[in-house]
């Protein structure tokens, strides 16, 4: 009987071999295919599904505006609800100490890892550095240089970036706000829905009359 399924397995072997290899091929080209067509109508969906193919861990319900991570993915976590906003950087190394590599011939490399909790938003051109954890309920403002690990429900901006307030406070600041609209049909995430013109005349007709901030008189 042994025998008898050896001899069977040499016979069809090159034949079940060709159709697993066109198996795998087909797989693999299925989801380039699929990746593609989610680049053209969802790009923002398509950064998440792509960090996630490079190693990254993301939740749940992310939007990902940017996908700079130019080494070290499987370093980086990110937690459910979290908006990447464009140009966002993230860094899981530090490459300047390779200065030291007289000092030091045996030198690999620094690194440490990026971990952001739930319901975060990092701002437009924020820099993440290495060995950094952003807690849950955290808002990175534009622009931040992250060098330091960021407590719970808490608002930071600046370089390098601190803390300057707590997020409940700027949820009541935004919410409160005559600057932040609001439309029944095409409430976030749905605002790319509306047509340009429409969203055009709407900004427009909402926020152009309201004045500019005014500049704060400095204390002498």
């Amino acid at each position: 009987m042994r025998d008898l399924f050896k001899t069977l397995l040499l016979h069809i072997w090159p034949y079940l071999y060709r159709n697993i290899s066109f198996l795998k091929k087909y797989q693999v080209l299925n989801k380039r295919i699929c990746m593609a067509r989610l680049m053209r109508d969802d790009p923002v969906q398509w950064r998440v599904e792509r960090a996630r193919e490079n190693g990254v861990i993301v939740g749940k319900d992310c939007r990902f505006f940017s996908l700079n991570i130019f080494s070290e993915p499987y370093l980086i976590e990110i937690g459910d609800n979290v908006i990447i906003s464009g140009e966002v950087i993230f860094v899981t190394h530090d490459g300047a100490i390779y200065l030291f590599k007289d000092e030091d011939p045996h030198l690999f490399g620094h690194f440490g890892r990026i971990i952001i909790g739930n319901n975060c938003f990092i701002g437009m051109g924020a820099i993440i550095l290495p060995n950094v954890e952003i807690g849950d309920n955290c808002i990175v403002g534009a622009g931040a240089v992250v060098m330091e690990s960021i407590p719970h429900n808490s608002v930071v901006a600046g370089n390098p970036a601190k803390v300057i307030f707590k997020t409940d406070l700027y949820r009541r600041m935004k919410l409160g706000s005559k600057y932040t609209l609001r439309d029944q049909k095409y409430a976030f995430p749905r605002q790319n829905e509306m047509s340009f013109n429409e969203r055009k005349d709407k900004i427009t007709r909402e926020i152009k009359s309201l004045p500019t901030r005014r500049p704060r008189k400095r204390s002498k």
